[in-house]
């Protein structure tokens, strides 16, 4: 994962790593979801396994396609991105 720092102050850089890894590759900001926490370390720590099971778009992403976030995949918006990220949103 890449991580851009723009000030050399250690305090900053843990800040700007933490904001990183709670990115999930969806583009959902984990620390924003209900279960985050207790429930959930978001996908990124637990490798798209989640309470709820494996998730369809974190190993499409990363295992399948290699890729950091479905934004860089060239089929973004495919079927499966918009049938999960509907049902973890609840619509």
């Amino acid at each position: 994962m890449k991580n851009q720092i723009s000030n050399k102050d250690s305090n900053n850089i843990i800040i700007e790593k933490k904001s990183a890894e709670l990115k999930a590759v969806c583009g959902l900001n984990c620390d924003d979801c209900q279960f985050f926490g207790d429930q959930c370390q978001g996908c990124r720590k637990l490798k798209g396994r989640l309470f709820w099971g494996r998730c369809p778009i974190y190993c499409c992403c990363v295992y399948e396609k290699g890729l950091d976030y479905c934004a860089d995949c060239s089929q973004f918006l495919c079927q499966k991105f918009l049938d999960q990220i509907t049902t973890s949103i609840g619509l």
